[in-house]
Parts: structure tokens; sequence; C-alpha cells
């Protein structure tokens, strides 16, 4: 007994969606419907059996030969989303290790009098606070918009040292050059620190490419 349209077209529907499940999940949520319709389009236009089987056959062919490179591309994808999710986080951990190392090293040589350490204390007080302050900003701003993470890094931390270096201004009444130093030293540590990782951010992506 000859199948209705509406029967054969729910069995192609049938067994292409269980080919369908050869390849990725998020190729299939992208492109899974304009294949589907677009090979429904084509088995509406064949007009026998032989036509049909034919395009099984293209069908059978072209998913052969485009599963494999989908799931090779689907792992590289994943890959590099997990190299860029531990580089970010080794990033965040590397700044926080040398804000509490500043904190440590400040905190033990004011303690214990330590000169050659107070010596460089307006550097480590400035490299604390712009720290903390500049890399959270840093952090949301290259999560959340467009610009370039080394472009943010630059005016947040000049912007940050600046507005801290005039607070310390009014505090004490009097343009401390300790301070400026301090503050300019920061300022030259953390976007070298950032143009460094962006350097090696670059390097990994050349290389993965």
């Amino acid at each position: 007994m000859k199948k209705n349209p509406a029967e054969q077209r729910n069995i192609f529907l049938t067994l292409y969606s269980i080919l369908l499940l050869a390849y990725p999940r998020q190729f299939r949520r992208e492109y899974g419907p304009q294949m589907t319709l677009l090979l429904l389009d084509c088995q509406r236009k064949t007009c026998n059996g032989p036509a049909l089987i034919r395009l099984w056959l293209r069908t059978l062919v072209d998913l052969v030969s485009t599963v494999p490179v989908e799931h090779l591309q689907n792992m590289r994808e994943e890959n590099g989303f997990m190299n860029k999710l531990r580089t970010d986080l080794m990033a965040i951990g590397g700044c926080l290790l040398l804000i509490i190392g500043a904190v440590l090293l400040l905190s033990y040589g004011r303690s214990h009098q330590v000169s050659a350490i107070l010596v460089f204390g307006f550097a480590l007080d400035a490299i604390a606070f712009t720290g903390i302050v500049g890399n959270l900003i840093v952090f949301l701003l290259a999560k959340f918009t467009s610009i370039r993470p080394l472009r943010v890094a630059l005016w947040t931390f000049l912007i940050v040292s600046v507005l801290a270096l005039l607070a310390s201004t009014v505090i004490i009444g009097r343009l401390d050059s300790n301070v400026v130093i301090g503050y300019a030293a920061s300022f030259v540590f953390w976007y070298g620190l950032h143009w460094l990782w962006s350097q090696i951010r670059l390097h990994q992506g050349s290389s993965a490419a």
C-alpha cells in the first residue's frame, strides 16, 4: 500500500532527526532546522523512488564527510575556551598574590622597622591600592565591554593612580615627591604586567591558530 505524502514526510523527518544526532549539539541547534527544511524541500521535488534513493545517498555521504569535521571544530572551540578560562584564572590569581605579597611585605617592614623595605613603602602602598581597585575595574570592563583589555588597563591604572595621588595630596596637604614616585612606579608595574599578559595571550592565540 502506497503511503500518502504526510506519512512519507513524517518518516523522512524521523529518520533525518536520528541522523542529525551525529552532529555536535551546538551545531544541531544552529543549523539543524535549516538543514531539515532544505532536505524536506528536496524531498518534495523528488518524483519517483530512484530520485528519493539518490537524495538519501547524497545525504548520507554529506553526513559522513561533515560530521567528523564539525566534531573536530567543536573540540578546538572547547579547548580554546578552557585555555582562555585557565589563562584568566591564572591572571586573577597572580594579581591577588602580588597584592597580598605587597601588603605583607609592607606590614612586615613597618612592624620590624626594616629600612630596606620602608624605602619602598610608598611604592608598595600604591601597588596594593591600585592593584585592588584597578584590576577589579579592568576585569569588569574587559568582560562586559568590547574595549581592548590592554587599552582598558592603560586608562584604568592611569586614572586610578592620578586620583589616588590627588586624594593623598589633599589628605597630607602637600604634594609629596615620594608618593608621586610610588604611584608612578605602581602604574608602570601594573600596566607592564598587563602588557606582558597581552603578549602571552597573543602568542597563545597564534599558536592555537
